[in-house]
């Protein structure tokens, strides 16, 4: 006989927050029997509100369990259920004489739900939403409304599901018969698991098992690269004591299903970092490690993990092979679906904006560089790149038969580079660039007067005038003390705060750093040296050119590459990191033209596109 401890419904109230329904749309499609409907919803609807997510459908009322409550209320025959018990949250349609009694609001993805349908056939109800992964929540010493993630083609026998589980195994479970009556599953080792069905499981003492695998991400929930980031790790845990084989692989979002959401742009292409390292042996003998790196999500791809193992695996997206897409509202969306060898299935939702996203202004409302009206003319380039240039070529200026080819040299020589990009695509070359911030500012609430609200955000600005600097407070905590973080380069002598560049940052870009022959950083002049002062023997009169001194002008062309210039395989290529061939043609120090060569990368590291604050 069952004892009268039983059976709460959750479903979640108003005053649960919800978080935006961006992204990773799937529909999940239930059949309603005339009478009562044990439901496990695996998204999250949109719109959320009850009305609209049962609209069109004859419910008669909607029951969840309410898990605030402690105690447990035996509840054998669901028409017995009261509005009046306040362990229960209930809907009941606009035109039902019960509708005043309503006090489930909203419609929570990853929870159970009873549902009543009136007349005499079946539904077919289509529920559009965000994918969503609920985690292991039990009430300890209590049943609990659970549905759970499964293969519809293979799903797990509750014997099997639980069986990690000490808190679960053997426990008594419950499902809803055509009648409305729980019914005692009797046979545990055969009995499995329906996908979208609800059940009442028994969890005795504590628990938070989440089934065979759990899964976590850096940002819980789901993958959500935005507009910054480039790496993500999913890690899937292991919870049984066998080795299990895990499967990923992306799946399709449908289209938002409301007009009012960010459109579908497309896939998140994504890659994974494979560890693996193979050992090659060439004719001679010799051996030489390769080390597999990043490698392109397509179709599916299988992982082993061990008994109680966990598998970290690290996932970076690849926005420059995103679809092309002239919309900077839009959002790249997908699924992305983990499947274990014991019958789990989990979509997982991914969003991440493409390189023409609204991604500064959107991180910085209230810019005075940017008005609403020029958020989608950002250029996705635009910010501050500082990287280096690996200089390991030389021309021989003594050849007999070739004075302009770089030749190798016997090691490498770096040299920092730092560039700015502004919101319409013009380059600029520095010699130093200060970070600092601009502090936000207060104003009084409309409509509160004694209380004050944000009038205009606190910004990061980009400076390379040091005359600006105490305007702005720091960037940076150094001793305790804000400070601003300098960024500089030794390599380049030029007063004027930028250099202009001609060409396109994705393409070629080229210009000049000319030392006159009296130049304070002129590398034949010397301060306190009479023979390379450019002074006459008095000390009096400036020599001309050529006496002393000569003026130095260095071009230099920069050729970005789709792939990394060195081989490597790096997240972000092409988004957050780009690079190529670097070469420089330098005439004033030799007779001879000298031309050197090597490599350069750069980093994206502020989406800043504006210098001195505009000033």
């Amino acid at each position: 006989m069952i004892k009268s401890r039983f059976f709460y419904f959750l479903i979640f109230s108003v005053i649960v927050f919800t978080s935006p329904a961006f992204g990773q749309w799937k529909t999940q499609k239930v059949t309603l029997q005339p009478g009562w409907n044990a439901v496990f919803l695996e998204v999250q609807p949109q719109p959320d509100e009850s009305d609209a997510v049962f609209e069109g459908i004859p419910v008669e009322s909607v029951w969840a369990w309410n898990r605030r409550f402690s105690s447990v209320q035996f509840i054998k025959d669901a028409d017995t259920l009261m509005p009046e018990q306040p362990e229960w949250l209930h809907f009941f349609p606009p035109e039902s004489k019960k509708s005043f009694l309503t006090n489930l609001f909203i419609v929570q993805g990853g929870h159970s739900y009873l549902i009543k349908l009136g007349g005499t056939e079946s539904v077919s109800w289509s529920v559009t939403g965000k994918a969503v992964a609920s985690s292991g929540d039990w009430v300890a010493d209590s049943f609990n409304l659970k549905g759970f993630y499964v293969d519809p083609t293979s799903p797990p026998t509750f014997k099997k599901y639980f069986a990690p589980s000490p808190a679960h195994a053997g426990q008594s479970v419950y499902k809803l018969s055509a009648s409305g009556q729980w019914v005692k599953i009797a046979a545990l080792d055969t009995e499995k698991i329906n996908k979208g069905e609800a059940y009442w499981v028994y969890c005795k003492g504590s628990s938070t098992y989440p089934g065979p695998i759990s899964i976590t991400t850096d940002q819980g929930g789901g993958l959500d690269f935005g507009r910054v980031l480039t790496e993500q790790t999913l890690r899937i845990r292991n919870e049984t004591s066998s080795s299990t084989q895990i499967t990923l692989g992306r799946k399709a979002s449908e289209s938002p299903p409301d007009a009012s959401l960010p459109p579908l742009a497309g896939g998140v292409p994504l890659s994974y970092w494979d560890s693996n390292v193979i050992i090659h042996t060439d004719n001679s003998g010799k051996k030489w490690v390769e080390i597999i790196g990043w490698v392109e999500l397509t179709g599916t791809v299988k992982f082993i993990v061990q008994p109680a193992g966990e598998l970290a695996l690290r996932l970076a997206v690849r926005r420059p092979d995103m679809a092309s897409s002239n919309d900077p509202g839009a959002l790249y969306q997908n699924l992305l679906e983990v499947t274990d060898s014991k019958g789990v299935r989990i979509s997982l939702p991914v969003v991440a904006r493409g390189m023409k996203s609204k991604s500064y202004a959107m991180q910085n409302p209230g810019s005075s560089s940017i008005s609403k009206a020029d958020e989608s003319s950002v250029n996705p380039r635009a910010g501050l790149w500082v990287g280096m240039a690996t200089i390991d070529k030389v021309s021989y200026a003594a050849s007999d038969s070739d004075k302009v080819t770089p030749q190798p040299t016997s090691s490498e020589f770096q040299i920092r580079i730092i560039f700015h990009v502004d919101d319409s695509g013009k380059v600029r070359m520095l010699q130093q660039v200060t970070l600092v911030r601009k502090e936000g500012t207060m104003k009084p609430d409309p409509d509160d007067p004694t209380k004050w609200i944000v009038d205009q955000p606190g910004k990061l600005v980009l400076l390379t005038r040091d005359e600006l600097i105490p305007q702005f407070s720091g960037a940076a905590i150094r001793d305790g003390k804000l400070v601003g973080r300098r960024i500089s380069s030794s390599a380049f002598g030029f007063f004027d705060p930028v250099k202009k560049m001609t060409g396109s940052f994705d393409n070629v870009l080229s210009g000049n750093n000319t030392l006159g022959y009296n130049h304070p950083l002129n590398p034949f002049k010397h301060k306190y040296h009479p023979d390379h002062d450019n002074l006459d023997y008095d000390f009096k009169d400036l020599l001309p050119e050529g006496k002393e001194s000569y003026t130095i002008v260095r071009i230099i062309t920069l050729t970005f590459t789709p792939d990394d210039p060195e081989g490597l395989k790096l997240s972000g290529w092409g988004d957050t990191q780009v690079g190529g061939i670097y070469k420089e043609d330098i005439t004033g120090l030799h007779k001879e033209v000298l031309h050197v060569a090597g490599t350069f990368r750069l980093h994206h590291v502020s989406r800043v596109p504006v210098l001195n604050d505009g000033k």
